[in-house]
């Protein structure tokens, strides 16, 4: 069998057959979709029933025990010589198993790879990811490198090197923590298709989540994983640059930021946790998207970041002076 789709599956009723009709429509037929429920209270489990496709295998979780054991509970069982990832409330586009497993042909040193997503539902935007294995690694230290619900994986690699889910994962940022653990056996890469029509509502799990505790922890055990020494204060800097705004931004804070962003440069060129341009180019991103979050902190602290950056566009001038404006005016946040 070429393809093991693995989906778990808790409380989705409502979204589920559309999900599972996606896979099940592909123009890719070599697949089994192995659908895990994590002990459901509501119809999930009938609903999956209800399908009479023999490519359709059920697992019955006695307990909820989370994403990340539900998974793992299909990764055991998928036999295919790829695992594909499936969101249990997400719709793949027809031609997605096509395209991951002509990608996966194509690039034999690829151990993951993924592509774009199209939100739906609560959002209407799509989520690019990076699409070159450099620019991959260079995003590790920030986030998600491959989106989980359109990631397809070599099984030879999750086998022989053991990967899998952490027990005391947390529901939240799991993907993040996987991608981690399985770059090291190998590149990761995106294409540049949206695969997957990606629902965003009150259903998600993040919905309503703690992010600041969240991140603060997921990035702690970035940062840890990848080797990458630091201070608490520039863990805390990096999710202020991540606009996870767990300090209030500040002049002095901006130019903290902006040193620990050269520290960090500093120390991959001696530690090689990634392709150094690919990670300048990375920071360097990080930082000017900060740019636009800042007027509503002060003139102060927006001018620090452009007299930090070396330059004073007349764009940036423009939106901060009428930022401010408009915040003495009470029409925008202020602080």
């Amino acid at each position: 069998m070429k393809v093991s789709v693995v989906m778990p599956v808790y409380n989705k009723a409502l979204f589920l057959r559309e999900a599972v009709e996606s896979i099940l429509v592909q123009t890719f037929r070599d697949f089994e979709l192995i659908c895990v429920d994590d002990k459901s209270t509501d119809n999930s489990l009938e609903v999956l029933r209800s399908f009479q496709d023999p490519r359709l295998r059920i697992i019955e979780l006695p307990v909820n025990g989370g994403p990340g054991v539900a998974a793992n509970a299909g990764l055991d069982a998928a036999q295919g010589e790829y695992v594909v990832r499936m969101d249990a409330d997400d719709i793949a586009v027809p031609v997605r198993l096509a395209l991951q497993v002509a990608f996966m042909v194509a690039h034999p040193e690829l151990v993951a790879s993924g592509g774009q997503l199209q939100l739906f539902g609560t959002e209407e935007e799509e989520w690019t990811f990076p699409l070159s294995s450099a620019n991959c690694s260079a995003q590790l230290p920030f986030g998600v490198p491959v989106p989980q619900p359109a990631s397809i994986m070599r099984s030879s690699v999750l086998r022989v090197n053991g990967l899998r889910y952490g027990p005391t994962w947390p529901r939240i940022g799991e993907d993040w923590l996987f991608w981690l653990q399985m770059a090291p056996h190998g590149p990761l890469a995106n294409l540049p298709d949206v695969l997957v029509r990606y629902r965003r509502g009150p259903q998600n799990i993040a919905h309503g989540s703690d992010k600041v505790a969240n991140f603060t922890w997921l990035q702690r055990q970035a940062f840890t994983m990848l080797g990458i020494p630091f201070a608490e204060e520039e863990l805390d800097l990096t999710l202020m640059g991540s606009t996870i705004f767990k300090l209030t931004p500040t002049a002095a804070r901006i130019k903290a930021l902006r040193n620990w962003y050269d520290k960090l440069t500093t120390l991959n060129a001696e530690l090689h946790f990634a392709p150094e341009a690919a990670l300048k180019a990375r920071v360097e991103q990080q930082w000017d998207k900060l740019f636009h979050y800042l007027p509503q902190y002060g003139l102060g602290t927006a001018l620090a970041h452009m007299r930090l950056s070396r330059r004073w566009p007349l764009d940036r001038l423009l939106y901060t002076a009428k930022y401010r404006i408009n915040s003495r005016l009470g029409r925008l946040p202020n602080g």
